[in-house]
């Protein structure tokens, strides 16, 4: 095909084989200075039909967006749409109905969601500058933000029907700076409901969920990524890899000979020196060949080297020998994120002599051209050679660096560009406007628009910046951490938000600062919740809380309680929880924020529906609607009608239950949450089985597992194979049940889930107890037991101890049965929950029977049974009813020939519990 490129011959042979394949994503990666962007560059112009770079650097970056452009993700997808559709030939018509609709919708809830946060901050502090930033990015219950992350998903839909009925065969799309991806993940991890397998990578939005709807939706369309890092593609895309490395002698030695260097030993000198490293070889051949450097030259550099980085000693040499006029032109616009020929001058302060000097400094190989969409090319120092010659400056003449820091902040002062100004005020070590750089986060945080905030954040984080001010205003630096350790959580990228959390934490406690060092503790509370290592995170949200109340910090105080109680839940202690609830609530209250108390509604709700205290759940649940109805928040509507139906199938009250569901249901469809969806379809099986429609929930199920499956929520996957297992159990289909349950073990493995996993034995037991394995059954529950004890959870725990009861009832061994069912009741009292009581104490009245004690099973039964009737669930207080009846009739005949030892009283009701209750891993 003629493309062949001097030092990449065995890379643009790959992409030749590439577009011959039946591969549809081709994959370069490597360190910086491999010549990346300019492999790029090259294959898209040598592409057989049309080619296309998208430069993260722009689209990511978003120096100069759109006006349009809510996000960087809109921004990337009006791009494609563009070039796509011109492709096409038919353009984007169903995009751009999309667009209007979500513009639309987004503004019509844009203005409430502004007044009501800027209230919420007037009210818990003086200004904007200085009240707390309250952490809700790493939540994601903005209506502002899940509407967004909501129209995301039916903007790629939109996008990829148009594209649907054309041929694209030929066409290579290319993306360029796949480092940047991270700015499109902000939703990921709200798309995939926290079950998606490596959402922890950069660009998990991007290959897991927008790449294989576009290839699906484009026939034909080729993808090529270039990057410094290797972006995990999701299973089933047929791609192929390509590591760039350094350049082997012979490929130097061309490189060299093609700009006229021809001398052997110079060339060995070279590439001993540069280690073939492409950056840094052409550095050193600019050098050589403005100083007219010759192999002496070179052997008296390597002295110099003494065989170190080229990257320690390179840029240092280069600035110091050639002349001081060039010098001073490479440094002025190496303070600069993008080179223009103006703002170099105003760092100068005055024209270089040189009338061509522009045209000489953008001969230079480090200096490289970036195109953005509908933007201004601009020329940019690579950042591998920028970083070092910032480092040498900043060791060498910090104080000129400092000067023309200071003019680059005046020229951009004057251009009205309000972030190039602070940048480059920071770099300056000048925080004179740091209110400025508030006020700038805080308008993105009132528009939920979180990449813009990334973007400001990066202006004190970014290493040359964060190393002034770490000096002169170290506190602004713990803040900005913070930030975006917050973000990074918001993002799912949880590795990275510990680790900017805990260098904030650091600096904060360095500098005393009490309300930094408190809501760093309250992002690594949050990851610690997030991977369920919930003793852990009781503890840093506490120590958080103390803190927050400290330093008057009632918004993140609140958000603490809220969280902390979430905590409380999922460990069962429903008391704690409601009390945590309770504070949170107040505190939301105190603020007038609504979003806070719906949120805290919700979660009660759902706390109170555990325990089975469903009058109260019910009540909470209605106070979320009403919250989230009066802000908009229809996501959060359809959430509490799915609560509040559950409860009411609970209950037996089927119509009631059913009607909520269905129109929680329609919310999801209408607002294309297919996270929600999905949940809610899992609920409405319950209902479908408890009717004896078993093939309705089958199909409600494999309709749920879908879904979960179309936004890659593995978990949600896993959830649905064991809810499949009950119902095939149900239906006596014990074999297929138990692979279901082999498949969702496998799942929940790779995912990292105990809880799954504990699900999965429990399961298991039962299932072995149906085929009549007693004692495989018993070792089984014994295991699960201990598993959900280990992690807390001791909604599974008596679950466990409840079926092992049973198997030892089943095995004659009443003794035994009755020791495990006191441990459930033991354990569902310190739990706090009337349902779990009751359900545990039918099962220590069976175990009572077991052991020929009659009188004292009635008794327990009795007490189960006013316990369901207290709560309203009558279906079940008469099932216990007709055991009361049956246990006198247990005194004539062998407990093991009772219906009662059958099992099949309670299955459906105790293990639905668990899962019904959302009480799978999320």
């Amino acid at each position: 095909m003629g493309m062949p490129m001097l030092g990449r011959e065995g890379e643009t042979a790959e992409f030749e084989a590439f577009l011959q394949s039946d591969d549809r994503v081709l994959l370069y990666w490597g360190v910086a200075g491999q010549g990346k962007s300019t492999l790029v560059e090259h294959l898209a112009e040598h592409c057989p039909k049309d080619g296309y770079v998208v430069d993260l650097e722009y689209t990511a970056g978003r120096r100069h967006p759109s006006s349009d452009s809510a996000d960087a993700a809109r921004e990337l997808l009006d791009e494609l749409a563009e070039v796509l559709g011109a492709w096409c030939g038919t353009g984007t018509p169903a995009y751009r109905r999309a667009i209007d609709r979500a513009d639309a919708e987004e503004q019509a809830l844009l203005t409430r969601n502004i007044t009501q946060k800027a209230t919420v901050i007037a009210r818990g502090g003086s200004s904007i500058v200085d009240s707390p930033v309250s952490l809700n990015a790493g939540d994601i219950k903005e209506p502002l933000a899940a509407l967004r992350a909501l129209n995301r998903s039916k903007l790629v839909r939109a996008l990829c029907d148009d594209l649907r009925k054309s041929d694209l065969s030929g066409r290579v799309l290319f993306v360029d700076t796949t480092e940047r991806l991270y700015y499109l993940d902000e939703v990921a991890y709200f798309e995939a409901g926290g079950g998606a397998g490596g959402a922890d990578e950069i660009g998990h939005w991007f290959a897991n969920r927008f790449v294989p709807q576009l290839l699906h939706g484009a026939k034909g369309l080729k993808l090529v990524l270039a990057g410094r890092e290797a972006v995990s593609m999701r299973p089933g895309i047929r791609c192929r890899r390509r590591e760039l490395r350094n350049w082997p002698l012979v490929d130097s030695n061309a490189y060299l000979a093609s700009r006229g260097q021809e001398a052997e030993r110079f060339q060995q000198a070279v590439f001993r020196l540069c280690k073939g490293h492409p950056g840094w070889t052409s550095m050193l051949s600019d050098t050589a060949a403005i100083l007219d450097w010759s192999e002496i030259d070179l052997f008296e550099l390597e002295r110099i080297a003494r065989d170190r980085p080229a990257e320690e000693w390179l840029p240092r040499v280069f600035l110091s020998r050639i002349p001081e006029h060039r010098r001073a032109v490479i440094v002025a616009a190496a303070t600069l994120r993008s080179v223009v020929k103006e703002a170099v001058t105003a760092v100068l302060a005055e024209p270089p002599g040189d009338g061509q000097w522009f045209e000489s400094l953008t001969a230079y190989s480090f200096v490289q051209l970036r195109r953005g969409h509908k933007q201004r090319s601009s020329w940019q120092i690579h950042p591998l050679v920028r970083g070092a010659i910032l480092s040498h400056l900043g060791n060498q003449e910090p104080l000129r660096l400092m000067e023309w820091h200071g003019h680059a902040a005046a020229y951009f002062s004057r251009l009205g560009d309000l972030e190039e100004e602070l940048y480059h005020r920071f770099c300056a070590g000048d925080t004179s406007k740091e209110g400025e750089w508030h006020r700038l986060f805080q308008s993105a945080n009132l528009e939920c628009d979180y990449d813009s905030g990334l973007r400001v954040i990066e202006l004190v984080t970014v290493h040359e910046v964060r190393q002034v001010l770490l000096r002169t205003a170290p506190g602004l630096v713990s803040h900005a951490l913070v930030l975006q350790s917050d973000t990074a959580l918001y993002q799912g990228r949880l590795d990275d938000a510990v680790f900017e959390a805990e260098q904030a934490l650091r600096i904060a406690r360095e500098e005393n600062l009490v309300s930094e060092e408190a809501k760093a503790l309250l992002v690594l509370g949050l990851v610690s919740e997030r991977r369920s290592k919930l003793m852990r995170a009781k503890e840093l949200l506490g120590r958080a809380f103390d803190l927050c109340l400290a330093s008057d910090d009632t918004q993140n105080g609140a958000n603490c309680q809220l969280h902390l109680g979430s905590v409380a839940a999922r460990q069962a202690d429903y008391a704690r929880a409601s009390e945590c609830f309770s504070i949170a609530v107040n505190l939301y209250q105190k603020l007038g924020d609504e979003l806070g108390e719906g949120n805290v509604h919700w979660q009660h709700g759902t706390t109170l529906r555990r325990v089975g205290r469903l009058r109260e759940s019910r009540e909470a649940l209605r106070l979320a609607v009403q919250k989230y109805r009066g802000l908009g928040f229809r996501l959060g509507v359809a959430n509490a009608l799915r609560e509040e139906g559950g409860i009411y199938l609970r209950e037996g009250r089927a119509r009631k239950g059913r009607n909520l569901l269905n129109e929680a249901l329609g919310l999801y469809r209408e607002i294309s949450d297919r996270l929600g969806e999905a949940s809610c379809l899992a609920e409405l099986s319950f209902q479908e089985l408890f009717d004896g429609d078993v093939n309705a929930a089958h199909g409600s199920l494999r309709e749920a597992a879908s879904l979960y499956a179309s936004i890659g929520n593995e978990l949600g996957v896993a959830d649905t194979n064991l809810l499949c297992a009950q119902v095939l159990v149900h239906q006596g289909s014990l074999e297929e049940a138990q692979a279901h349950v082999s498949r969702a073990s496998r799942a929940y493995r790779d995912l990292e889930s105990p809880l799954g996993r504990a699900n999965c034995l429990l399961f298991s037991g039962v299932i072995m107890q149906r085929k009549g394995a007693l004692p495989e059954a018993s070792v089984s529950l014994a295991k699960a037991a201990r598993a959900f004890r280990e992690i807390g959870n001791a909604q599974g725990e008596r679950l466990a101890l409840g079926e092992r009861s049973r198997v030892a009832v089943l095995e004659l061994d009443g003794d035994l049965a009755v020791r495990l069912a006191k441990r459930a009741v033991k354990v569902s009292s310190l739990m706090g929950s009337k349902t779990a009581m009751a359900e545990s104490m039918v099962a220590l009245g069976r175990a009572e029977l077991a052991g020929g004690r009659t009188k004292e099973a009635i008794r327990v039964f009795a007490a189960g049974r006013a316990l369901f009737e207290e709560l309203g669930i009558e279906h079940q207080a008469q099932e216990v009813n007709g055991m009361m009846l049956l246990s006198t009739m247990a005194q004539q005949a062998p407990f093991g020939e009772s219906s009662l030892s059958s099992g099949q009283t309670g299955l459906l009701s105790g293990l639905s519990l668990l899962a019904g209750s959302q009480g799978f891993e999320r």
